[in-house]
């Protein structure tokens, strides 16, 4: 799903003006400079920004998000492709999509990296059992729920050969379905259809380093990624590493669209920041007392019913989920892989890159990780 790329240079020789800003914002033997940032919740560097209107959905509307006209929307001055969402939910309505990613959305049959690091034959439930082995140790580094780092569900992404496979694909939670394609519909993309999606769960530590996302056939069809809980520095680049990134602050809520131009650059996440308390506060509420996950009130359209996601949870400790989302960042990315009318991947080529050779792109695929690597 994301193609690790770490070359000497920016492509055809030029010089690679991405690495020195990674670098930059990753490191912490020095005081973090965040004066060239765009921060949309501070109104900090809005002179690289302008605002944009988004078009009214014509799909049947997704509880929890406020009407398209209140959204706070943004493009980015010289990087074409890409839209800005700052938080489009309404108050304490991130929970029901924090609970699907934490709660639902790492269990069988999706996949998770925890299916390459322990035995989880016997293990149904990520979060209760974790919570049950760990209790208060919740957030210590031999945890079950810190060691999970990515889930995937439709189609699984096959980290060692970098691909999609038809044999490969599991279930697609219809309600994470109706919020992509009402979301992409206001920018134009009325047919999206989300059939892959990876969950990343950083911790204070976490970052991952610049990549291009080109496994998927449908490179026309945008790319969503919505941020949950603690904070990230995100760099958006150009096609080659010659283009200098630009560095924006996520807080929970917030929503990027990567289409057209935008679709095959680079990016990456040097650094995950702690949120402001007082804010995160607007955004979910995870106190026992107000727990309101028993209402329908709170579940979007098209709810996985048969999950029992519109009765009260039980026996979560919601004490101990909010000290896990006290050191967590939530990305909850989703794609399209096939071209419209498309039902098979074998019916199709291998995707390329249109900015790397063939040659190019075969060797930098062997020899690059993917995903988050950890201090």
């Amino acid at each position: 799903m994301d193609l690790y790329v770490d070359n000497q240079d920016g492509g055809d020789g030029q010089q690679d003006l991405f690495k020195p800003e990674y670098k930059k914002y990753k490191r912490k033997d020095m005081k973090l400079d965040l004066k060239d940032v765009i921060d949309f919740t501070k109104h900090v560097n809005m002179d690289k920004v302008e605002d944009i209107c988004l078009q009214e959905s014509q799909h049947p509307a997704v509880r929890g998000l406020k009407p398209v006209k209140e959204w706070k929307s943004y493009a980015i001055k010289g990087f074409p492709g890409f839209v800005f969402i700052k938080n489009p939910f309404d108050e304490g309505q991130q929970r029901y999509w924090i609970e699907r990613c934490v709660l639902d959305y790492p269990n069988k049959p999706s996949k998770t990296i925890l299916d390459n690091l322990v035995d989880m034959s016997n293990i149904n439930d990520i979060w209760l059992t974790s919570q049950g082995e760990s209790g208060a140790n919740i957030t210590s580094k031999d945890s079950l729920i810190m060691k999970l780092r990515w889930s995937t569900m439709g189609y699984n992404y096959e980290w060692n050969s970098r691909a999609y496979y038809d044999a490969m694909k599991s279930h697609f939670p219809s309600d994470l379905h109706e919020l992509c394609r009402y979301i992409a519909s206001t920018i134009g993309y009325q047919n999206f259809s989300a059939e892959t999606a990876i969950v990343n769960y950083y911790h204070m530590s976490g970052d991952m380093g610049p990549h291009k996302d080109i496994s998927e056939i449908d490179h026309d069809a945008p790319l969503l990624s919505f941020s949950f809980g603690q904070d990230a520095l995100f760099l958006l680049g150009g096609l080659t590493k010659a283009t200098k990134p630009v560095c924006l602050c996520l807080h929970s809520g917030d929503v990027c669209i990567m289409y057209g131009d935008c679709r095959l650059v680079y990016h990456a996440v040097p650094r995950i920041l702690p949120a402001d308390q007082e804010i995160l506060k607007h955004c979910y509420n995870f106190n026992e007392e107000t727990d309101c996950s028993d209402t329908q009130e709170t579940v979007p359209a098209a709810p996985d019913v048969s999950n029992g996601l519109v009765t009260r949870r039980q026996g979560i400790k919601w004490d101990l989920f909010s000290q896990y989302l006290q050191c967590t960042r939530i990305n909850m990315n989703v794609r399209q892989v096939l071209p419209p009318g498309g039902t098979h991947i074998a019916d199709f080529p291998p995707p390329v890159c249109p900015s790397m050779n063939d040659s190019k792109q075969r060797e930098t695929s062997e020899q690059n990780n993917c995903g988050q690597t950890q201090d």
